[in-house]
C-alpha cells in the first residue's frame, strides 16, 4: 500500500511539473486566456454547481422517501455535472457555417439520451432494491437463509 501511494504521488508531481513547463511556454495572451477559464471554472463550480447541488439535494429530501435518497443524490448529481458539461454546445454557438466537424452533432438529444440513461439507472436500482426486505439487506450477501437446502 506504501508502494502504491509514493508511486502515485511521484506520477502526481511529475504530471504537475510537466504543466508547469508547459504553462512557462506559452504566450501571455495564452496564460491570460489559461487563468481566465481556471478562474471561471472555480466561481462556476462554487458559484452554480454547489448551490445548485444543495438545492437539489434538500428538494430531493423534503419529497422523497428516505429509501430513495441515496439513488435519487446520485441521479441528481449526475444530471447536474451533465447539464453543466453540455451547456457550452447547446447553444451551438461554437458552429462554423460551411466547417461541418465543429459541433457536427445534435447535443440536446444526446444530452437527453444521457440523462434518461441515468435516471433508468436510478430506476433500476430501485426497483431492484425494492424487492430485498430489511432484513435480507442487512444479512451478508454469502449467509444462508433458514428456509436453503443444502444439497
Amino acid at each position: 500500500m506504501t508502494f502504491m501511494r509514493i508511486l502515485l504521488g511521484a506520477l502526481g508531481i511529475g504530471l504537475a511539473a510537466y504543466g508547469v513547463e508547459l504553462l512557462l511556454k506559452m504566450s501571455t495572451t495564452d496564460l491570460k486566456s489559461v487563468a481566465t477559464w481556471f478562474i471561471g471554472a472555480i466561481l462556476a463550480e462554487n458559484l452554480v454547481f454547489g448551490p445548485a447541488a444543495a438545492l437539489l439535494g434538500a428538494l430531493g429530501h423534503a419529497v422523497l422517501p428516505p429509501r430513495w435518497w441515496p439513488a435519487y443524490a446520485v441521479g441528481a448529481f449526475c444530471s447536474l455535472a451533465l447539464v453543466l458539461i453540455a451547456i457550452p454546445v447547446l447553444g451551438r454557438e461554437g458552429a462554423v457555417p460551411g466547417n461541418d466537424t465543429i459541433l457536427d452533432r445534435n447535443y440536446t438529444v444526446g444530452l437527453l439520451v444521457c440523462l434518461a440513461v441515468v435516471w433508468a439507472g436510478v430506476a433500476a436500482y430501485l426497483l431492484t432494491s425494492a424487492r430485498r426486505t430489511p432484513a435480507m439487506a442487512a444479512a451478508p450477501r454469502n449467509a444462508h437463509r433458514p428456509n436453503d437446502s443444502e444439497h
